[in-house]
């Protein structure tokens, strides 16, 4: 999966950084460093990364403006390493463009998995036709779903659902952009609407075992698994 992908690692922890550089390399990808937001940002127009590993307690600049920063020139993916867990601190984060993010301490097995996830996201940003993976099938034009070459009859609040969690599998999307892309941004304080739409897709997903495809993030916002999706390739 690697295939030399360009990984920028911005992070002022030195032991980080030579964890991060030695663990990644070994899987296969070109591995830079930076110890300040500057630093990164000048790596980052000269490398032009595949993925970028930032971390948020940067010594010179708030790591939030780094972000925002890298989003602002492009779609690279950003994971976000930050050691507060706070539901606030997470949904400003998504808001501000970040793809994935993981509290210290963290492990690199999961680090390397949110990676992947995130190289499959950046060479897909087109959304395409057709979304197939594993047993699932969507075509967006004609409005279906299949599973295993079976209809999966949804509602049209259903798969506008299940469409923005595919534009952005792997990515949690938080309640406020759900609420906005499918039913307006008037509804952004209807959180309710969530729990009873993914209540009933959910279920409808028992039939083919796949109910934990949708998986929640509390207080958060939404997440497409796609490792169930994988097993069944």
């Amino acid at each position: 999966m690697s295939s030399g992908a360009k990984i920028l690692v911005i992070d002022d922890e030195k032991s980080i950084r030579k964890l991060l550089d030695i663990s990644l390399t070994s899987e296969g990808y070109n591995v830079s460093l930076a110890k300040t937001g500057k630093e990164g940002l000048l790596q980052l127009s000269n490398i032009h990364p595949d993925v970028v590993i930032l971390d948020l307690g940067l010594p010179d600049l708030a790591g939030i403006e780094v972000l925002k920063n890298v989003k602002e020139r492009g779609s690279t993916p950003v994971i976000v390493l930050t050691v507060r867990n706070s539901d606030t601190e997470k949904i400003s984060l998504l808001d501000a463009g970040a793809d994935d993010y993981l509290t210290k301490p963290f492990s690199v097995g999961e680090l390397s998995a949110r990676i992947r996830v995130a190289l499959r996201h950046s060479l897909n940003l087109k959304e395409e036709p057709i979304y197939k993976m594993g047993p699932l099938k969507i075509d967006f034009n004609d409005r279906t779903v299949g599973i295993n070459d079976e209809e999966l009859k949804l509602t049209n609040t259903e798969f506008n659902l299940l469409k923005v969690l595919v534009q952005h599998v792997g990515k949690i999307v938080t309640q406020k952009q759900l609420l906005s892309e499918v039913w307006g941004p008037h509804a952004v304080g209807q959180s309710h609407y969530l729990r009873i739409y993914f209540g009933q897709l959910r279920k409808k997903l028992e039939k083919y075992l796949l109910s934990d495809l949708i998986v929640t993030e509390p207080g958060v916002g939404y997440r497409l698994n796609s490792k169930i999706l994988e097993k069944n390739e």
